[in-house]
């Protein structure tokens, strides 16, 4: 609705494997999370539960753009949490979304005790051979970007977030658009900030 009445057309998934889609957990034997029964479903056929999302949002755009009067010069996406992880790997994936706004997802792939906060429904296997997940939030680059977290977000640790954000900081740099970059705490724990979000959209989408 927020959109809406800023002049988007907005569409608003179900995120396979959050919410009301994907693979149910109908006997509880991946501890009533269907987001790893989604998982689970996925490795057993090659796939992952994350690449599954991410045809699906790619999927979206195809149909929007054919079908909607829409265009992609200002095609925004943005999603909290999980909805945050889907929309920095499909704005790393495709070049179509010129402005993502991930909020409450961001930080290291494995903090420096070794420790790993992100759900297992989110993971890549092999992704550290590649590099960390600011190295995919760079692949968005030189588009513009606003990573959105929680100062009292349990999942991430500011001093986690904050290594993510410089090293990020510095491929945009590198980019030759740094100033299409931006990261904002909002100041409660992981909810999203649409306060934080419609202004830097509306500048990018000038």
């Amino acid at each position: 609705m927020q959109a809406v009445r800023r002049g988007f057309l907005a569409i608003a998934p179900a995120t396979r494997g959050i919410g009301a889609d994907g693979v149910p957990d109908i006997h509880g034997w991946h501890g009533n999370r269907d987001c790893h029964s989604q998982l689970v479903h996925c490795l057993l056929a090659g796939r992952t539960a994350m690449a599954e999302r991410v045809w699906d949002m790619e999927r979206l755009v195809d149909w929007a753009l054919s079908n909607l009067p829409v265009h992609d010069r200002n095609l925004l996406m943005v999603g909290n949490s999980g909805g945050g992880m889907v929309t920095t790997y499909a704005a790393a994936c495709d070049e179509r979304i010129k402005i993502a706004i991930p909020s409450c997802s961001f930080s290291l792939y494995v903090k420096p005790n070794g420790q790993i906060s992100h759900c297992s429904c989110n993971a890549i296997p092999g992704i550290l051979r590649f590099g960390e997940f600011y190295d995919v939030a760079g692949l968005i680059a030189p588009r513009h970007l606003l990573v959105v977290n929680g100062r009292y977000d349990p999942l991430h640790d500011p001093a986690h977030v904050d290594q993510a954000v410089l090293r990020l900081r510095r491929i945009y740099e590198a980019s030759g658009a740094p100033t299409r970059f931006e990261h904002r705490y909002g100041e409660a724990g992981h909810r999203f900030y649409a306060a934080l979000m419609w202004p830097f959209v509306e500048q990018a989408a000038r």
